[in-house]
């Protein structure tokens, strides 16, 4: 009940982090586990032929990846280092 989620850790697509996802792991784990210790804010963000969306902090990372189903292959997930625009809003 394991998956490896690989997410890049910059644009360039030369450094990346593969991270280790349980049905219980959230997206804010995911951020906790790839950004440096005291790095501020980060969020993830998957991008899938061109479009990119931030992904909420409390959403369930291994449901998420099932949902895509085959296409999963397609979508490339990015650590961005700055404050998630979905999470700014809600304030």
């Amino acid at each position: 009940f394991q998956m490896i989620l690989t997410v890049f850790l910059s644009n360039n697509e030369q450094i990346l982090t593969e991270v280790p996802i349980t049905p219980e792991t959230t997206c804010r784990d995911v951020v906790e586990f790839c950004k440096e210790p005291g790095e501020g804010s980060c969020h993830l963000a998957e991008v899938w032929r061109g479009n990119e969306r931030p992904i909420p902090f409390d959403h369930m990372m291994y449901d998420h990846l099932q949902k895509w189903g085959p296409r999963r292959e397609e979508v490339k997930f990015f650590l961005r280092h700055e404050e998630s625009p979905a999470e700014s809003n809600e304030q």
